[in-house]
């Protein structure tokens, strides 16, 4: 077991949280410690639109538009990533009750401008969408519409206590502790069978 999976060629943690904004949290472990690159997943503007539509938020179709105007504008696609990791880590401490008042103006302002993008299509398929030729903007805030709902109806989050994860999932039952228990899990196992049998 692992917690990575391979994506369009692309390296994104496994999906497992329950919830897309969560997801978008978990492209970063090691949460509470100091972080190092091997922590990250979010490495390139690609890697955040794919994982977008690994959650139903892009179609297959707007995700290969963004990545081909993203070739064409790096420094643009580049902006985009940087706000995105910078906004994963308020939505990590606001959803989890950890984020000062600054943190959670940013996040309600980020939503609130990103969900005013949006135009309700009542087709043949009723959604909220983007309007227009896609933008590379489309990739963040489609998660920070998702993340709007949870925000409102705040259901029980849980972080994984594991060594160098902390990732958050649904836990509306309250009995979830893991982000996997065959990998988080069990290495808190061997650990802990370690230290006895050690001393």
């Amino acid at each position: 077991m692992t917690w990575w999976a391979t994506i369009d060629g692309l390296v994104l943690p496994k999906q497992l949280a329950g919830h897309p904004a969560l997801e978008l949290v978990n492209t970063r472990s090691g949460w509470g410690q100091p972080f190092h690159e091997k922590q990250e997943y979010l490495k390139t503007f690609d890697h955040l639109a794919v994982l977008a539509r690994a959650n139903g938020l892009l179609s297959e179709r707007t995700t290969s538009r963004l990545r081909r105007r993203a070739a064409s504008e790096p420094e643009a696609a580049a902006a985009v990533l940087d706000q995105a990791r910078r906004m994963r880590t308020d939505l990590h401490d606001v959803l989890l009750d950890q984020g000062s008042r600054a943190a959670g103006q940013r996040v309600a302002t980020a939503v609130t401008d990103a969900r005013a993008r949006q135009r309700l299509d009542l087709g043949a398929q009723p959604g909220w969408s983007f309007p227009g030729d896609p933008s590379l903007d489309d990739a963040l805030d489609s998660f920070l519409v998702a993340a709007a709902d949870l925000l409102v109806a705040r259901p029980r989050i849980g972080a994984c206590p594991g060594h160098d994860c902390g990732w958050l999932f649904l836990n509306t039952s309250g009995r979830r502790r893991w982000c996997q228990m065959a990998v988080c899990g069990n290495r808190a196992k061997q650990a802990a069978h370690a230290r006895r049998t050690t001393h």
